[in-house]
């Protein structure tokens, strides 16, 4: 059976930042181009990964492009699905503790990193629409908040 120190050597074995910010509760700093940072926390018997991705304004919470658009990128995704929470679109993803080897561990952080890589443009896009510019600059997922 796993435990949550197992949690604690499959964040040391990533080789990747971390920062543990709550009791049972970590933010990984990933590496590459747009290096998310994705909350990994314990909430027996599940471990939670997310990322914030977009905060919603009023009119595009009833956006049915958007959510459509969201469930397409869902059907590209293996281990993580976008959702809502609140007013936020997060990219998430839970896995059991119990079962949880390091491979898995490393899948669902790489399925997260390919998924904002690969969703980009048209994250941002929905992103620029918020803002109601063109394009937008800001970085997804490496805002800060958990």
């Amino acid at each position: 059976m796993n435990s949550v120190d197992d949690l604690d050597s499959h964040l040391i074995q990533t080789g990747l930042p971390f920062e543990q910010i709550g009791h049972n509760t970590w933010v990984i700093q990933t590496e590459g181009l747009h290096a998310p940072q994705i909350a990994v926390s314990a909430d027996l018997p599940i471990v939670l990964f997310s990322v914030p991705v977009l905060e919603l304004t009023e009119a595009q919470r009833s956006d049915v492009e958007l959510f459509r658009g969201l469930l397409e990128l869902n059907a590209e995704l293996l281990h993580s699905s976008y959702s809502l929470q609140g007013d936020k679109v997060v990219l998430s993803g839970a896995q059991q503790l119990e079962n949880l080897d390091f491979n898995e561990f490393q899948a669902m952080i790489d399925d997260m990193c390919m998924a904002l890589d690969k969703h980009r443009d048209r994250l941002e896009q929905w992103d620029a629409h918020r803002k109601g510019k063109a394009t937008s600059h800001r970085t997804i997922g490496t805002e800060g908040s958990v």
